[in-house]
């Protein structure tokens, strides 16, 4: 092979098809060769592969081959690449991602995919191979990514996501709400294959589309740093449009969450990479007051959600001062839990239902931050773990409430 830009049609059997979304400009797609190459030569035997960017930057692309080394092993497709937003996929990524590198994988026999949603500082020898070994060598599905992040970053994902997934599916994947992953082909076909989510409004959570197909998962830990979801907008917006659409696929595979019980750990690739591990001094009196004001001025909004015992036990929270504040696992787990019943039942306005949760998430952030804004990354981890049997445990009550909502009111 030489240095020229391939076609579908043109296109020879690969092992490894890495798509990179992101890249805007030829040095980008460089990068990205460079990063495969390096990764590629640390497999016997080597794997062949191919690089997938954007179409519109491909004859600056072409100009900058010029020169450098052929390199056997790598073709280089220009493509129709959707980009990648926040996480979870959008409507009509099943369509505009999924089926084409489908196309891409099928047409060069490759049994592996990875797929990098951010910038070139992230596209990294270690976060392909990570992300393509446990496929190409392990029969593995799909390969979540694991951020490198400060234990109260990304608290949406530690608090309710992690937790209502891992006991939603039984599959302990910290990592969900990323831009890199790794996949396998059957993996991409059933995803390429499935009724457009255009038409039904509804994002793609991937864990949930594995766990209904029975499909294999691992988490690997990558070495870029993702801001938290939080970062971009306030809490009650990013709860709204990360929670809304959980629900709304929680609705979807309730057949297959349904039959799930406990959970167990799943393959991890690599070693976890330091985030910045120092002790963070936050002030949690505004989430307190915050908690304080929902109690309040949400009482008809939280009388038709949760049951009559949730509401006395928030009620002795806003009694608390701040020092004193801590939020139970139990509680905060069945407060989650209701919000998601309600979402299904449409007790009111869905867009109010999430937004009406934050005071309640900003008393569970205030109370995490009191104990663990001055721990170490294992203890907050520990503490996350603490969480997350509390959200199993609670599990039954929310079977219950979602089969018989009109008879189950303790």
């Amino acid at each position: 092979m030489t240095n020229r830009l391939t076609t579908l049609d043109t296109l020879a059997p690969a092992d490894l098809i890495v798509a990179v979304t992101a890249c805007a400009l030829p040095e980008d797609v460089l990068v990205a060769a460079t990063a495969i190459r390096d990764a590629t030569e640390r497999t016997t035997p080597r794997p062949n592969a191919v690089l997938v960017f954007p179409e519109a930057i491909a004859t600056n692309v072409e100009d900058a081959l010029e020169g450098l080394t052929p390199d056997p092993a790598l073709q280089w497709l220009p493509h129709q690449l959707h980009p990648l937003g926040r996480m979870p996929f959008v409507p009509g990524d099943d369509q505009a991602l999924f089926q084409p590198l489908a196309s891409i994988a099928d047409r060069a026999g490759a049994q592996a995919c990875v797929l990098i949603g951010g910038l070139a500082d992230g596209i990294t020898a270690d976060t392909i191979q990570r992300l393509a070994s446990p496929v190409i060598a392990q029969t593995i599905d799909l390969v979540l990514p694991s951020y490198p992040r400060h234990a109260l970053d990304g608290l949406i994902n530690s608090g309710i996501v992690y937790p209502l997934t891992r006991a939603l599916y039984g599959q302990r994947v910290g990592g969900q709400l990323g831009l890199d992953f790794g996949f396998s082909r059957r993996m991409l076909s059933a995803l390429g294959e499935r009724r457009s989510s255009v038409a039904q409004g509804r994002a793609i959570w991937l864990l949930a589309e594995a766990a209904a197909r029975g499909m294999h998962v691992a988490q690997a830990h990558v070495s870029a740093w993702r801001p938290p979801v939080e970062a971009a907008t306030d809490a009650s917006t990013a709860l709204a449009e990360v929670l809304g659409s959980l629900f709304d696929d929680m609705e979807h595979h309730a057949s297959t969450w349904q039959r799930t019980r406990g959970s167990r750990a799943v393959l991890v690739v690599g070693e976890e990479t330091g985030a910045p591990d120092e002790p963070r001094t936050l002030d949690i009196t505004p989430m307190v007051e915050s908690f304080q004001l929902g109690f309040r001025n949400l009482q008809d909004v939280w009388g038709r959600l949760l049951p009559p015992a949730t509401l006395v036990e928030l009620s002795r929270l806003t009694r608390l001062t701040p020092d004193q504040f801590r939020m139970p696992d139990k509680l905060w787990a069945r407060v989650v839990c209701d919000f998601a019943i309600g979402h299904r039942l449409r007790v009111i306005r869905r867009e109010h239902l999430l937004r009406a949760l934050t005071p309640v998430y900003l008393g569970w952030v205030a109370s995490f931050v009191a104990e663990t804004g001055q721990a170490s990354r294992y203890a907050a981890r520990t503490r996350v773990e603490r969480l997350c049997l509390a959200y199993e445990a609670e599990k039954p009550y929310l079977l219950a409430r979602w089969r018989w909502p009109d008879r189950f009111n303790p």
